[in-house]
């Protein structure tokens, strides 16, 4: 059994060999063993050991690390690397810190489920918990206090994090990818192009970092901000048009919209376009195997510019997570949004769990969802949807309740008494999910009535259906006076 990196031996079985049944390099002489000596040519080369008792391999650990890994940057150009496994390579010199995301740093902090859900009546802090969480998760540590987690909540919002809601009509093509119609500015013609959705957008993003912890040597800037550097000259009107060379000749970018380039030939007045999607798409994969002929000799020399610019200046990337959350993750068709994600978010089936699974987008393109990406629902109990919960959905996720408090270290809930009694009724005559949430009791309006008439009572109505007479049994059993003959009902100050 080998072990091969570029195109040495560097771990092998011999279990009839006189010298040891194992056999590794390592960057330096392994003291204690008979068989251990430096390859030939130049020096300095790594040492090849055999033993038989496996005490070599973790004592040695680290050395044996370090010559396996130099073998791994030294065949980076090797033809050998048509076959190289990047998942493989990911796990052999990052398993511990890739396949466990949850491990927090703070040793006070719980290990945390990738996939969660904040579920119970309205008012009970679902929004407010998903933010202070995703702000856990991002800084990989507990976090009290709220205001700092509204800080590094907004500071990672559009990159880091992703806030989304869900609704009736939400799809597959918003959520994943689909097809969007563009009008050509050249030719005024319509078309259709592939457009990624808020949660292939993060994955992407959560994916590159992962890649590039493991290989920090072939780590690259992100898009955005290479290609606005490369494209500030012309944004800042220093010049006109930007001359962009070509083997023989040259062509001009006289003008960057959202979407796309504007370029003329060396000859000629026409003008014509190349897309920023498509450049960004070559550019995250440091080739272009995308457009071949025709534009392919406008795009290869932008490419090429731009990843010259692309090397991250320190070669030291940190591993960071990544949070989606979904309010009202109940409100749409949970399988139509979906899709195949149903399994791929399952965190063994992830980019770096025990059987990593792949699907191939419609698009042809393939996808996997990695292992540092968090997703994050918060699902409301009392809402007439919540049968849409896809059962497969409820078995991809951890459940965490949140149901009225009347107790909160360092905050003042309101005549929490009458929320008490309230909710005691609801209890009996409709059950827990549609109690009252302590936030209709907190924050500046102290005012009873206007809680009550303004929030409350219109809540109990839609529970009981407008039933009047039900509605007031609740109110008095909380000693509230309801006013007489006015509907909607109000209570008395």
């Amino acid at each position: 059994m080998n072990f091969i990196v570029g195109q040495r031996y560097c771990w092998n079985l011999f279990p009839a060999d006189a010298r040891g049944k194992y056999g590794v390099i390592s960057k330096e002489r392994i003291d204690g063993i008979k068989f251990s000596d430096p390859f030939e040519g130049n020096q300095p080369q790594p040492y090849y050991s055999h033993f038989s008792e496996t005490y070599y391999l973790e004592d040695n650990k680290a050395n044996i690390l370090d010559a396996i890994e130099k073998e791994l940057n030294r065949s980076k150009k090797s033809s050998f690397r048509i076959h190289h496994n990047e998942d493989f390579e990911i796990y052999a010199f990052n398993n511990e810190s890739i396949t466990n995301p949850t491990q927090a740093k703070d040793n006070n902090m719980k290990p945390l489920s990738l996939n969660t859900i904040f579920y119970g009546p309205p008012g009970t802090g679902k929004t407010y918990h998903t933010i202070l969480r995703a702000a856990e998760i991002i800084e990989n540590k507990k976090i009290s206090d709220y205001t700092e987690a509204q800080r590094i909540f907004n500071a990672n919002l559009g990159d880091r994090i992703e806030f989304i809601t869900f609704h009736q009509n939400y799809s597959y093509e918003d959520f994943i990818q689909g097809l969007r119609p563009n009008v050509e500015k050249e030719n005024k013609e319509l078309r259709f192009e592939r457009s990624d959705g808020v949660f292939k957008r993060i994955a992407d993003r959560a994916l590159k970092n992962l890649k590039d912890f493991a290989a920090p040597n072939e780590a690259k800037r992100k898009f955005e901000d290479v290609f606005n550097e490369f494209i500030q000259p012309l944004i800042q009107g220093n010049i006109t048009e930007m001359e962009i060379k070509m083997k023989n000749v040259s062509f001009y970018i006289t003008e960057i919209g959202t979407k796309s380039i504007e370029f003329r030939k060396n000859v000629g007045e026409s003008k014509h376009t190349l897309s920023i999607e498509t450049l960004h798409r070559m550019y995250d994969k440091g080739i272009n195997d995308i457009i071949i002929g025709g534009l392919q000799f406008y795009y290869n020399p932008i490419l090429t510019m731009l990843l010259e610019k692309s090397k991250v200046k320190n070669n030291s990337v940190k591993r960071q997570n990544y949070v989606i959350i979904i309010d009202e993750i109940n409100r749409a068709n949970i399988s139509r949004v979906f899709g195949e994600l149903i399994t791929l978010i399952e965190p063994d089936k992830r980019s770096h769990g025990k059987i990593p699974l792949r699907c191939t987008l419609p698009s042809g393109e393939e996808f996997i969802v990695p292992s540092n990406l968090f997703i994050i629902g918060a699902m409301n109990t009392a809402d007439k949807s919540i049968a849409l919960l896809d059962i497969a959905l409820r078995r991809r996720f951890v459940f965490e309740a949140m149901y009225p408090l009347y107790e909160i270290v360092g905050e003042e809930i309101f005549h929490k008494e009458v929320l008490k009694k309230l909710n005691t009724e609801i209890i009996k005559r409709k059950g827990h999910d549609f109690q009252i949430g302590h936030s209709y009791f907190m924050g500046d309006n102290k005012d009873l009535p206007e809680i009550m008439n303004r929030k409350v009572i219109p809540l109990l109505l839609e529970y009981f259906m407008n039933d009047e007479t039900e509605v007031t049994q609740i109110l008095k059993t909380a000693d509230l006076v309801v006013k007489k003959d006015i509907w909607p009902l109000e209570i008395q100050e």
